[in-house]
């Protein structure tokens, strides 16, 4: 069983706020955590991605930091999203991974850095295509929603 947790760090934009919380929201996962949220996405998106949240019946979380995030959620795996790279992995290497899952992201197209055991860094399409689009392609791969993605148990994609 995998329980999936979206971060988004370092945003200051009011629309990228509100488009990562209808891509994790509409994608069915019930909890998206913000981090180093500021300027604008604080003081309007923040409100906005809350009323996308209800409309879903799930959760927003404000926190300082990623290891805030981290700290409270204590995930199995961290799986942090970034560009293509020969050190980047496949996110289809992770398809049936189980357990409580944080999928991390940066909210300004930048990389972000976290260190653990359990962290492993991903790119679910070998082009650089902005940080909410490999978000929305992460998330259609795990929630099992792209064409000829191949789930443990499943006979076929989509």
């Amino acid at each position: 069983m995998r329980e999936l947790i979206v971060l988004v760090d370092n945003t200051s934009s009011v629309a990228r706020v509100v488009e990562f919380a209808k891509v994790v929201y509409g994608f069915g996962v019930k909890n998206l955590v913000l981090t180093h949220v500021y300027g604008s996405a604080a003081q309007q998106g923040v409100p906005e991605a809350f009323k996308i949240s209800l409309k879903y019946s799930s959760s927003l979380i404000i926190l300082p930091t990623i290891r805030d995030a981290l700290d409270l959620f204590k995930p199995d795996h961290v799986l942090i999203i970034r560009r293509p790279s020969p050190q980047v992995k496949p996110l289809t290497d992770f398809i049936n991974i189980d357990g409580r899952v944080m999928l991390a992201v940066d909210g300004s197209d930048q990389d972000i850095r976290v260190e653990g055991s359990n962290v492993s860094y991903v790119a679910p399409v070998k082009y650089d295509i902005g940080n909410i689009g490999q978000l929305t392609l992460a998330l259609c791969t795990l929630m099992g929603g792209c064409l000829n993605v191949q789930h443990q148990g499943s006979t076929q994609g989509l």
